[in-house]
C-alpha cells in the first residue's frame, strides 16, 4: 500500500516526540505510558521503513515496552492501601507524605509496642539509639527545667535523629501508651539507600517539628 509506506518514515519523528514529551511528566506512570507509545511508533517504523524489517531494533524496543509495563505494575502496587491492617491504616493517614509502598518499607523497619509500665524513652543530654512515634497515650516531657504534656501523634527523638546529637529532653510515657520504635542506625541506612522514602520521611519530621514549634 503506497499510502501506508509513505507514513513509515515519519513514525521515527513521532516516536522521538513522544519520548521528549514523556520526560515532561513527574508522574512516573504517565512518563512510562508515553514512553511505551513512543516505542510502539519506533517498532512500526522499524517494521516498515525498509524492505526487510529491522528485527534487532524491534526486539530491543519491545523489551523496553515490557520493562515499562512491569514498572507501571510495580508503581500501581506501590500505591495500594488494600492490604493494610486497621492499625497500619490509622498510622498511614498520619504519614500522608508517604506513598503506601514507602509506608510499608518504613514499617518493616519499625515495631509497634504498648508499654505495661511508665517508661522513660529519652534522657536529656544522653545519646539516643532509637526514634519513637507516639500513637496514643500520655506523655511527660522535661526540658531545661520545664515540664510539657503534649498530645500524642508526635515523634520523640527526631532532633537527636537528625542532628546525631544527644537527646534534647527527658521523655516519659505512661502505662498503656502505644508507640512505634525504629533503630536509628537501621533507619538512617535505609533512608540513605531509598531516596524516595528519605525525602518523604524528611517531610514527615519537618512537619512534626513545625507543629511542635507552633504549639510551644
Amino acid at each position: 500500500m503506497p499510502e501506508l509506506s509513505s507514513v513509515f518514515p515519519h513514525l521515527v519523528h513521532l516516536g522521538a516526540i513522544l519520548y521528549l514529551v514523556c520526560f515532561l511528566f513527574r508522574n512516573q506512570i504517565l512518563l512510562r505510558c508515553f514512553a511505551i507509545i513512543g516505542d510502539c511508533a519506533y517498532i512500526a517504523y522499524y517494521y516498515g521503513v525498509s524492505t526487510v524489517p529491522l528485527w534487532d531494533a524491534m526486539f530491543y524496543a519491545s523489551m523496553n515496552i515490557a520493562i515499562n509495563f512491569v514498572m507501571i505494575a510495580l508503581l500501581l502496587r506501590d500505591r495500594r492501601e488494600g492490604d493494610f491492617s486497621v492499625e497500619d491504616l490509622h498510622l498511614y493517614r498520619r504519614f500522608s507524605p508517604l506513598s503506601p509502598g514507602e509506608f510499608r518499607r518504613l514499617m518493616k523497619l519499625g515495631n509497634f509496642e504498648q508499654t505495661d509500665y511508665d517508661r522513660k524513652l529519652t534522657t536529656e543530654g544522653q545519646p539516643l539509639e532509637h526514634l519513637y512515634y507516639i500513637l496514643e497515650g500520655e506523655i511527660d516531657i522535661k526540658k531545661s527545667g520545664r515540664k510539657i504534656k503534649p498530645e500524642s501523634g508526635i515523634f520523640i527523638g527526631e532532633v537527636a535523629f537528625l542532628s546525631q546529637k544527644p537527646a534534647t529532653a527527658t521523655v516519659t510515657i505512661r502505662k498503656g501508651t502505644r508507640i512505634v520504635v525504629w533503630s536509628s542506625a537501621a533507619l538512617k541506612s535505609a533512608l540513605a539507600k531509598d531516596e524516595a522514602l528519605g525525602h518523604g520521611f524528611q517531610s514527615l519530621l519537618n512537619a512534626d517539628l513545625v507543629s511542635k514549634v507552633a504549639r510551644s
